[in-house]
């Protein structure tokens, strides 16, 4: 049986181990000792449309992995992927990386693993973690993978869609997919923090939908997108089909966690600087999530 590493027990984490256990060998790699306790003693509970279910799986703390896994998906936040690159140095050539991150600039980081089978993916799945066992799946999406460098690997075995109730597609063009994750973050995120509405409301109040129309138009001109009425679309689409839903970056707001806004929106105020964009609304946006970050 293939074995797959979950490196993180966050909502991604929990949902990717709930769908993946009943078909692999899953174990789940945690920061907290605690939290591996939980999830061994007590099974992880996986909520979905009223209904509950217990989920055999096994955890560890991270960095005691025995590192034999075909593959390891990375599903920790951004701002803690170099910590998480430190400790898998020793990783086998055979084992494929899968990155689930939000945002483009850990591309940067992958350049150190040249013999690594890497591997990108993006999920559009609505999840919310309860406590350290429980993830309510909240919203039906897909996830989305592209080969980033080397082979796809057991991946393959993932693509075969023999996993009920959770899609998973390929592309050939990872860059297309991360850009296009990349401008759904950065219109939909900070603008529901800041305001602290849940996604629906973008679209359903006409001054939120100006707001994020102007958002729209400099993240486009600072990524130099092509594409870009698909993009509204899909940004539109997404508001509707997550209407109920609270963003990850208002989620982190309300418990006062650090948010990936440097990771999404500074990426784009980067990329606008380079290309000499104005970039107000955006640069409004980042400080003002980055003081709601301490102040709440």
């Amino acid at each position: 049986m293939m074995r797959i590493g979950i490196i993180g027990g966050g909502a991604i984490g929990l949902l990717l181990a709930a769908y993946l256990s009943p078909h692999f060998e899953v174990t789940v790699y945690t920061r907290r000792q605690g939290q591996a306790n939980r999830l061994n003693e007590q099974q992880l509970r996986f909520c979905k449309q009223g209904t509950e279910q217990r989920i055999h799986v096994r955890a560890a703390l991270f960095g005691e992995q025995a590192a034999q896994e075909d593959i390891l998906f990375i599903t920790v936040k951004q701002y803690d992927l170099s910590a998480v690159l430190s400790q898998l140095k020793n990783v086998p050539s055979t084992t494929t990386l899968l990155f689930l991150q939000n945002g483009m600039s850990h591309l940067r980081l992958l350049s150190q693993w040249k013999e690594q089978n890497i591997v990108l993916g993006v999920v559009e799945h609505g999840a919310l973690k309860h406590d350290d066992r429980t993830v309510e799946h909240t919203g039906m999406g897909k996830m989305t993978l592209s080969l980033f460098q080397g082979r796809l690997g057991q991946v393959e075995k993932l693509l075969d869609g023999k996993i009920p109730h959770f899609p998973i597609e390929y592309t050939d063009d990872w860059r297309t997919m991360v850009t296009n994750k990349l401008v759904v973050n950065a219109v939909i995120n900070p603008l529901t923090a800041i305001l602290r509405i849940q996604n629906g409301e973008l679209v359903r109040v006409p001054e939120y939908m100006e707001m994020m129309k102007q958002l729209f138009a400099e993240v486009c001109e600072s990524l130099a997108l092509s594409n870009r009425e698909s993009a509204w679309q899909r940004i539109v689409a997404i508001c509707e089909k997550t209407a109920a839903n609270c963003s990850s970056m208002l989620s982190d707001i309300k418990h006062r966690r650090k948010t990936e806004i440097e990771a999404i929106l500074g990426y784009v105020l980067e990329e606008g600087k380079k290309r000499g964009v104005a970039t107000s609304l955006c640069q409004f946006l980042f400080y003002a999530v980055k003081g709601m970050e301490k102040h709440g």
